[in-house]
């Protein structure tokens, strides 16, 4: 049968539509709580910064190494980045260690 459609498939549609709705909420609850996640997380890194400031306050070559560190968080890199990047924490880390005397 051809036409608009039967009274039939009403329902169906409305049955769709709740369910995108529902999906919706959920999508919406969920990005609620990464985002208060989020918020925390946060909360913590600027701890962790602070406590660092202050310690290198008190330690010029920690400063010297803390002003050095690029302000970039979590960037994407290829792989050679990754493992200059990684010998480079190394190095840094030796570094910091003597200077501690550790």
């Amino acid at each position: 049968m051809f036409g608009i459609g039967s009274v039939n498939d009403v329902p169906r549609e409305r049955a769709g539509q709740g369910a995108a709705r529902e999906e919706n909420a959920q999508l919406r609850a969920d990005l609620t709580a990464a985002n208060t996640v989020i918020a925390e997380n946060m909360t913590h890194i600027m701890a962790m910064v602070l406590m660092f400031d202050l310690m290198a306050d008190s330690n010029p070559a920690l400063a010297k190494m803390w002003r050095e560190v690029p302000p970039t968080i979590n960037p994407n890199h290829i792989p050679e980045e990754l493992g200059e990047l990684e010998r480079q924490t190394e190095r840094r880390s030796s570094e910091l260690r003597d200077d501690l005397n550790l």
